[in-house]
């Protein structure tokens, strides 16, 4: 089993870096906006979150690319 935690006080800048969401082959990573889109406006306050975790291989490339050290993943026995 595999735990995945984002620190999204550290992860500054999910819609621009993209990293993590590229990195991963399993596409277990997903970016959403935290606060309600408004027709016409563009969306600026974005994270990042583990949805398919079940998907995950436990090989750490999320954590690897990571700019800002925010992803932790840990293999659970």
């Amino acid at each position: 089993m595999v735990q995945i935690e984002i620190n999204q006080d550290k992860c500054k800048s999910p819609r621009e870096c993209r990293k993590c969401l590229e990195a991963c082959a399993e596409g277990v990573l997903i970016g959403y906006p935290r606060v309600a889109r408004v027709p016409g406006k563009r969306t600026e306050d974005w994270a990042i979150m583990p949805l398919l975790v079940s998907l995950c291989s436990g090989c750490k490339v999320c954590e690897k690319v990571c700019p800002f050290g925010a992803i932790a993943v840990s293999v659970l026995e």
